[in-house]
């Protein structure tokens, strides 16, 4: 039976005995490696000054959006050392992207979301990113020294793979500092620090006469540049006194939901008083005990959408949080990706659960829509009630909504669909 079916497959020629050269790209004439200023003030702060960086992009070539960079020279401007707590992304608290005027992207708790996904990364990415940034633990001395520092921009648009054209969809990016200049850093003394010298880097390509033709003659006969991107949309919720049970409602409506991540904020402990700030708390009631497992500090979650469940059966433990996760990951089934989190700090302060709402994982816009009228609600309780301690609640409930998007790129303007 396993020889019939094994004699009526298709042979290909494999890639060994193929000698065809690569396809060229000979209508790209040029690439240039450039560096965009922020307008206004080259100065920024948490505590005095301008807080917000706005840095727009434009001209007559196309943006690979891949190769942006930003980078910034830190200056510690405390009389105290200073001691880094994450990257570069730690200094941030929103992010706003606008295409041709329209806001494509604006994602709040900015340096949360980027903590989330840095500690979904595996520890090598993590390693090469420190060297463009910083590391958490490293120092800068007080006095004026000064840190030059790089981070990618954790933002969907900028992330994909479809090249944009400035000439008619030029981009402005706005980032807004956290509000106070302790939120980042952890410094004996009262933190200062200011940030200068922002330039955005980035390569723009030349097309030639003929392609840059064709394209325009597409955009004036009414036709489209359509991009599909991913972005984030950020929620979070204060929990109060209300006990460790509590469901919250999510408001945000999209049409086509891929995921959704959960994360909390909760008390801790005087033994981390120096290294957990509100945007690294990610937090699990585990956390009190050093993150030594205690069944008694288990949680159940559940999604609720309408009439659906996701998943069908509570999530009851860390280890089914740890497994659905890694499937909304993408990276359950392969022995070479992975999450750089230990069971330790994963019932410590790198808790995260990971829904995934898309009928299949490898396809585009198969995610949820919830535009129907559906309420979605998410159910939080503790599994063992009796043995939950009020010390243990949540204080806080944050939410990360990752949604498919799409921007038209027409030549009297740029319209975005979520």
């Amino acid at each position: 039976m396993v020889e019939g079916h094994a004699n009526s497959i298709e042979d290909n020629l494999i890639e060994g005995l193929s000698f065809k050269l690569q396809p060229g790209a000979s209508y790209i004439t040029n690439r240039r490696s450039v560096t965009f200023h922020p307008n206004g003030s080259d100065t920024y702060s948490s505590s005095t000054g301008t807080k917000v960086i706005k840095i727009r992009m434009n001209g007559s070539d196309w943006l690979d959006p891949s190769t942006c960079k930003l980078m910034f020279t830190l200056t510690n401007t405390s009389t105290a050392e200073m001691k880094f707590l994450s990257g570069p992304h730690s200094f941030f608290k929103r992010l706003r992207v606008l295409v041709g005027g329209q806001s494509c992207e604006d994602i709040d708790e900015y340096a949360r979301t980027c903590e989330m996904f840095n500690v979904l990364q595996s520890s090598s990415v993590r390693k090469n990113d420190s060297v463009e940034g910083v590391q958490a633990g490293e120092t800068l001395a007080n006095n004026n020294k000064t840190r030059r520092v790089g981070m990618k921009l954790l933002s969907g648009l900028l992330n994909q793979s479809k090249m944009i054209p400035l000439r008619v969809a030029p981009i402005e990016i706005e980032m807004e500092l956290v509000s106070a200049a302790s939120d980042a850093i952890y410094c004996t003394g009262t933190a200062s620090w200011t940030i200068t010298d922002v330039q955005l880097k980035c390569d723009l390509c030349t097309l030639d006469n003929e392609l840059e033709n064709s394209y325009s003659k597409h955009l004036l006969s009414g036709q489209s540049l359509p991009i599909n991107y991913g972005t984030y949309i950020s929620q979070s919720q204060v929990l109060g006194t209300n006990g460790p049970a509590f469901g919250v409602n999510i408001s945000r409506a999209v049409t086509r939901l891929k995921s959704i991540f959960m994360t909390f904020e909760g008390p801790r402990d005087a033994s981390h008083d120096t290294t957990i700030k509100s945007f690294n708390n990610l937090w699990h009631p585990m956390a009190l005990s050093d993150g030594a497992y205690n069944d008694g500090q288990e949680l159940e979650l559940q999604i609720q959408v309408g009439s659906k469940l996701y998943p069908e059966y509570p999530i009851r433990s860390v280890s089914e949080s740890m497994s659905q996760l890694r499937k909304t990951m993408g990276i359950h089934q392969t022995p070479f990706h992975s999450i750089d989190i230990s069971p330790e700090e994963y019932r410590n302060y790198k808790f995260i659960c990971g829904i995934d709402t898309e009928k299949v994982l490898e396809a585009g816009f198969t995610g949820l829509n919830t535009r129907a009228g559906d309420l979605m609600t998410i159910k939080v309780k503790p599994v063992n009630s009796g043995l939950y301690g009020s010390v243990s609640d949540p204080t806080k409930f944050h939410t990360v909504l990752h949604a498919d998007l799409i921007i038209e790129i027409r030549d009297q303007g740029v319209s975005v669909f979520d």
